[in-house]
């Protein structure tokens, strides 16, 4: 999963976030008709139906999965399981509310159902509710066998950045770091440190990223930005050459041929 967020640091690719699977185990038992009471014939037909709903899932028929889900929380209501996944279907068809009351339901069945409180999570954080999402991706956090955890530390700092506490987002940050180095991050925490007029720091945390990913468009791109400010010429166009050479024909390129046209209008280095 990508860390590099865009310029005002809202990721414009994390609302189509994966969802991740749990790690469990299904064990389901066969029996005759005649065998099972009332309760356990539909016990055993409502995993028939979440079988059938994963079957459905493997191959992208989304409203089926939906429907089967259904079915098999009709037949087995108090199964968390069955309630996770039908959030998981609901949150792929972005129908949040749905997904958001399927998740919530999960975990009060069962408070050790730790993928749903990420995906809380990353509901809340769609819908702009940082505060939540930011109690949410804590749950997850507390409890054993997170997957990704450095991901789950940079989404609580993004949450933190919006809500407008950029302290706390840098701190979350350096909690994800001490997991280990990451170039998006790094950009990310430069990008917090020139919003707060950090300049030092935010050219520390480039520098790393580039010695992370050297072809780092952005990073090059922020890096040219800051050398300007302090009218490092040679410096800033070498970074923007850089942006140009790296992605010709993206964004970042078509601005750094604008800044070096300004910088230098007769060169004709400008790509």
């Amino acid at each position: 999963m990508s860390f590099l967020v865009s310029r005002n640091l809202i990721t414009k690719k994390w609302c189509r976030v994966l969802v991740c699977s749990l790690t469990l185990a299904f064990f389901f038992g066969c029996a005759t008709t005649g065998q099972l009471d009332r309760p356990n014939e539909k016990k055993s037909l409502a995993q028939n139906k979440f079988k059938q709903a994963l079957q459905a899932s493997s191959l992208n028929q989304h409203d089926r999965m939906v429907a089967l889900l259904k079915e098999a929380v009709e037949l087995d209501p108090s199964e968390s399981v069955f309630h996770h996944y039908l959030g998981r279907a609901y949150f792929i068809k972005q129908d949040l509310k749905q997904a958001e009351q399927e998740y919530l339901t999960s975990i009060k069945l069962n408070s050790g159902l730790k993928d749903s409180y990420q995906q809380l999570g990353l509901i809340y954080m769609q819908q702009a509710n940082w505060e939540k999402a930011i109690q949410y991706f804590r749950e997850d956090l507390v409890r054993p066998g997170t997957l990704q955890p450095q991901q789950v530390y940079n989404w609580i700092a993004l949450c933190f950045y919006n809500f407008g506490k950029k302290d706390e987002a840098v701190r979350e940050w350096q909690k994800a770091l001490e997991i280990k180095d990451n170039a998006g991050i790094r950009l990310n925490m430069a990008l917090a440190y020139i919003n707060r007029e950090h300049f030092a720091e935010a050219k520390e945390s480039l520098r790393k990223a580039l010695s992370l990913k050297p072809r780092f468009s952005q990073a090059h791109f922020e890096l040219a930005q800051l050398y300007l400010k302090e009218e490092k010429i040679d410096q800033a166009l070498d970074h923007f050459q850089k942006v140009i050479r790296l992605e010709p024909r993206g964004q970042l390129a078509k601005k750094s041929r604008e800044y070096m046209k300004l910088l230098h209008p007769d060169s004709k280095n400008n790509g």
